[in-house]
């Protein structure tokens, strides 16, 4: 009985010392932990050892002496290259280029006579830098489904395309566009029978000039001023405040702080700057 005892007793310890947390390699290493990180979502941090509350993963420790993610001197951040994997980061060259904005406008139908009808539309303050005389757009009326009309936003004699005074209330003015296939008639009402006043929709594709430009998708907007994370090469990620002119489907100008060749990070730019906002609150 004694000889059991002596062996249950030996075993149970075995076990406890089996099955207890083990302080992670830090200890055996000598190296310091400054804080537990999850590798998927770099911006969960714990004092201790757990699982990251998104993914269920276990908690990765940060060595003092660790070369992976940290505060860099340009004020960003260091990635070793299995963080630029598991984060999916991607960067693109900022360029000059043309590229393209679609506006969706809304109006409605003016008839002047059976061979004249206007598409007139409402554009605001932000959409003039984009509109100009000889550009088409493409007019849907709900109540002529499946029919497109095309117009030309153009001069008319003495005309202008666009009312000079804004309105003050909806900070917008309209401008006319000539409809060329017109005219307009609606369903059984016969083929002579002219409407005016219909709502309609419309768009217009517009292009600029070559210009320096960066996918949108690297542009983010903390604050006042828009912000980009240029890749320096080596896993280094630098923060760097642009100024923005338009904004097109895919990309947007950049007007100052970026230069043509620089490399911005076009996926993963939001956890990059998780990451640098939380290091730079004292982490």
């Amino acid at each position: 009985m004694l000889a059991l005892l002596v062996v249950a007793g030996g075993t149970g310890a075995w076990f406890a010392l089996k099955h207890q947390p083990r302080p992670v390699a830090a200890a055996a290493a000598g190296r310091k932990i400054l804080y537990y990180q999850s590798a998927m979502h770099p911006w969960i941090k714990s004092d201790k050892p757990g699982k990251c509350p998104i993914c269920g993963m276990d908690l990765v420790p940060v060595y003092e002496d660790s070369p992976g993610m940290g505060m860099n001197t340009a004020g960003g951040v260091t990635l070793k290259s299995n963080s630029v994997t598991v984060l999916d980061v991607q960067s693109v060259a900022a360029a000059r280029r043309k590229f393209v904005r679609t506006l969706r406008v809304a109006g409605t139908i003016s008839v002047n006579s059976w061979t004249e009808a206007w598409f007139e539309f409402d554009a605001y303050e932000r959409d003039i830098a984009w509109l100009k005389p000889g550009q088409i757009v493409e007019v849907s009326i709900p109540s002529s489904p499946g029919k497109i009309f095309t117009a030309e936003i153009k001069l008319h004699g003495a005309r202008l395309y666009a009312d000079q005074n804004f309105d003050s209330g909806s900070d917008s003015t309209k401008v006319r566009a000539e409809i060329s296939n017109g005219p307009v008639t609606l369903g059984d009402f016969g083929p002579r029978k002219l409407f005016s006043g219909l709502y309609a929709e419309g768009g217009v594709r517009t292009e600029t000039p070559e210009v320096l430009a960066v996918p949108r998708s690297a542009v983010l907007s903390p604050g006042a001023q828009a912000v980009v994370y240029v890749d320096d090469g080596g896993g280094n990620y630098e923060p760097r405040k642009i100024k923005i002119g338009r904004t097109g489907d895919e990309f947007a100008e950049v007007l100052d702080g970026l230069k043509e060749g620089e490399k911005v990070v076009t996926s993963g730019n939001l956890l990059i700057d998780a990451e640098t906002q939380i290091s730079q609150g004292g982490n």
